[in-house]
């Protein structure tokens, strides 16, 4: 948990009229660190998200690669298969397969990065990103709860 301390001194609409210089920086510095610290964790959340990226593919290898030839030579339907129902009930970042209810800017990000580098990857092109506007709503409202389940404020 990050421990933010109340102080109403950096902003207009909450600190005490003629509040002194020194209160006012340093309601601007608590400010500072607290968002350095909340932007570290989301930080390490994201590069764990990348750590784990489709540890479905070796987990479930050989099951991944019979669907992959299975779709190559039989044209049997890939999205429908065994092993790609398995990776989007594991993993969260194909949002428009299988959206968690939780989704966060955190899987939007991956889902853009694993788009991108598989399109620059593999044809070296890419195909134009669809996310609707209702999952960024519900990711930037999870992402809200998220970040204040990260946090507790207390009076010093």
């Amino acid at each position: 948990m990050i421990t933010i301390y109340k102080n109403p001194n950096g902003d207009t609409r909450t600190a005490p009229k003629n509040i002194s210089f020194e209160q006012f920086q340093e309601a601007n510095d608590m400010h500072k660190q607290d968002v350095r610290s909340v932007m570290n964790d989301l930080a390490l959340r994201i590069m764990t998200a990348g750590l784990l990226h489709d540890y479905t593919k070796k987990s479930d290898e050989r099951l991944f690669y019979k669907n992959f030839l299975s779709t190559m030579n039989k044209g049997t339907d890939f999205v429908n298969d065994e092993w790609y129902q398995l990776h989007i009930k594991h993993e969260r970042h194909h949002l428009l397969s299988r959206c968690p209810e939780d989704v966060n800017l955190i899987d939007v990000l991956e889902m853009i990065t694993d788009c991108v580098c598989a399109g620059m990857a593999r044809s070296g092109e890419l195909r134009p990103i669809e996310i609707n506007a209702k999952i960024l709503e519900k990711a930037t409202a999870n992402t809200v709860d998220l970040i204040k389940k990260m946090i507790v404020s207390t009076a010093r």
